[in-house]
């Protein structure tokens, strides 16, 4: 009988404490799934700083910790800001700069064509054969023929017999010029082209980011009833809070923030 009574108890026990787990993962999964990007980009972060603060060594080294760490990484970068329209007002700049200061070396050199002065005449023949080997403008083109225009003539300025006609026409620093700004302007584009491509949008890796905190608060409850020490309890309480934490509200926070204690008068 009494084998019966206690036998009922730890069954009861075990019950409650299988429940109790159950609701504690229903609630975490629930909140984590409710959360918008940022704060799920955030509940990350604390949690794996919450973690790294505990020291307990079986937490660290998981490898349900080791994918959190891996896939919060990822999740962080997705989450910036883009800058799209910074670089794109860069790149545009850069664009017209490089078209003024072509059209500058152009119209000089085509001026000098008629100097008095004949080795000045002779420097500019040289240089305007190269500088006007596709025309002056060539605007209407597409944008990357544009840019391989540029590429050749700046390529042909560069060849040795040219070095001393730029430097008799005083050339050198602003062909110098046009080729600084034409190589920044194609590393911008085509970085601008590279990170577009690499860049992941924030809600094709929110499952996974999901389903990793997920894994990883299984297997600290796991591990806690495990371990059965204060630290593992402290550790699973501490996360448990960062779940509530980024759920409150600015309202919730103002208030809190406002309650003042109560003063006593003063009689006279």
């Amino acid at each position: 009988m009494y084998f019966t009574h206690f036998a009922c108890r730890v069954y009861r026990y075990k019950w409650l404490i299988n429940n109790t787990l159950i609701f504690i993962k229903m609630k975490y999964k629930s909140k984590t799934n409710r959360i918008n990007n940022e704060s799920g980009a955030i509940l990350a972060l604390r949690i794996i700083d919450t973690v790294t603060k505990s020291g307990i060594e079986d937490a660290l080294t998981s490898k349900s910790f080791t994918q959190l760490v891996d896939i919060n990484s990822r999740y962080q970068i997705a989450i910036e800001p883009s800058n799209d329209e910074q670089i794109k007002l860069a790149i545009k700049n850069l664009f017209n700069n490089r078209g003024t200061t072509f059209s500058e070396i152009h119209s000089y050199t085509e001026g000098m064509l008629n100097s008095p002065d004949a080795e000045m005449k002779e420097a500019a023949k040289l240089l305007f054969d190269q500088i006007n080997k596709y025309g002056r403008n060539f605007s209407n083109l597409k944008i990357a023929d544009q840019s391989l225009r540029y590429i050749r003539i700046i390529e042909g300025l560069k060849r040795p017999e040219y070095q001393m006609p730029l430097m008799r026409a005083g050339l050198t620093e602003k062909v110098a010029l046009l080729d600084q700004t034409q190589l920044e302007y194609e590393d911008l584009y085509m970085g601008r082209g590279n990170n577009s491509a690499k860049k992941v949008a924030p809600s094709n890796l929110r499952k996974e980011l999901n389903d990793s905190i997920k894994m990883y608060m299984d297997e600290v409850n796991w591990l806690t009833n495990r371990m059965d020490t204060e630290e593992w309890y402290t550790l699973r309480s501490n996360l448990q809070k960062r779940f509530d934490e980024v759920n409150v509200s600015t309202k919730k926070q103002t208030t809190v923030s406002t309650v003042t204690p109560a003063t006593t008068a003063t009689t006279k």
